[in-house]
């Protein structure tokens, strides 16, 4: 009996073009991370990536609806870019951002909520943490806490990505892809 399946009436350009398509968040974030890496002078300045990451999970997981996390990742891609615009100081933005989203996640109950929802408030403070105390290292030991970062938010990216919870599946592939290559690139370059 012939294999009339789908897959194999496909051209082998096909197939690949619908692998493409369908790890579009992958190749997502290796654009992006490439696109961060270009101008990397100080590694330090990707702490930024890994705060934002912490703060739209979180902010995502006090919504309760993981879909809302594309809507929080293009807002705080707007947001920042307003920001640098208006010339105001970013990062006292950010922390009374994240500050105002985990006191919203502490009185909403979400410490009682799902485990993997619930975590999202410490994650959001040791990754905050990082980031902010990387940019007051030397740039060295700063880049190399940024590296770290990166890499232990593509840890949690993967755990969320498994557990298919907190913020929807793409967002979290793309984060994975983003932040793991990100904190490889920082960390190869502290080489160079």
């Amino acid at each position: 009996m012939t294999d009339v399946s789908p897959s194999s009436t496909t051209s082998a350009p096909g197939r690949v073009l619908a692998f493409l398509a369908h790890r579009w968040p992958t190749l997502a974030g290796l654009a992006a991370a490439a696109l961060s890496v270009m101008d990397e002078q100080d590694g330090r300045a990707q702490g930024l990536v890994v705060f934002l990451a912490a703060l739209i999970y979180l902010g995502t997981a006090v919504v309760g609806r993981p879909g809302v996390v594309w809507i929080l990742f293009g807002a705080s891609v707007a947001g920042v870019t307003v920001v640098r615009v208006l010339g105001a100081d970013l990062w006292t933005v950010l922390v009374a951002g994240a500050v105002t989203v985990t006191v919203l996640s502490l009185v909403s109950g979400l410490p009682r909520g799902p485990r993997l929802a619930a975590v999202q408030i410490p994650l959001m403070l040791v990754f905050g943490a990082a980031a902010l105390v990387a940019l007051a290292l030397d740039p060295v030991l700063g880049a190399w806490l940024v590296a770290v970062a990166l890499i232990g938010h593509a840890v949690q990216d993967v755990i969320v990505w498994r557990a298919n919870k907190v913020v929807a599946r793409s967002l979290a592939e793309f984060c994975a892809v983003l932040d793991f290559t990100l904190g490889l690139a920082i960390i190869v370059l502290q080489f160079t």
